[in-house]
């Protein structure tokens, strides 16, 4: 993968990355507001924290494989250029979160569009091989 999708591993390592803050986000929330494992229950303040650990776990189940999809159907600087925005809008979306719940959204439609971008384009991509060329 990494000869041929060098951009879409850079973007998909990004992404690992910011899951991982917010898995350090979580443990430091634990210690500063004194929830101990495995309690997920606490104050308001650690559960907007581990929400966004949580929220980017799920999110990922759909951006990684339509990461993968889409850069097959239309190659790496595409793929890259639209999954860029997963982690820019994951980032934003915790950052709001941790102010504040109402604050999440624009964060969230960000990364979630990106998600759908790709897997559209994945599905697109795998139709028109199918059908081969017209």
């Amino acid at each position: 993968m990494l000869a041929t999708y060098p951009l879409t591993a850079i973007v998909l390592s990004l992404s690992l990355f910011v899951y991982i803050w917010t898995a350090m986000k979580v443990g430091g929330a634990r210690a500063k507001y004194s929830v101990q494992a495995p309690a997920v229950d606490g104050p308001v303040e650690f559960q907007r924290v581990f929400r966004v650990h949580m929220n980017t776990l799920e999110q990922m189940i759909i951006f990684l494989p339509a990461l993968a999809l889409f850069a097959a159907a239309w190659g790496d600087m595409a793929a890259a250029i639209v999954a860029v925005f997963w982690p820019i809008g994951r980032v934003l979306y915790a950052l709001r979160y941790y102010q504040a719940a109402e604050k999440r959204g624009p964060g969230f439609g960000i990364s979630f569009l990106s998600s759908i971008v790709l897997l559209l384009g994945g599905l697109a991509g795998a139709v028109m091989q199918l059908m081969g060329p017209m």
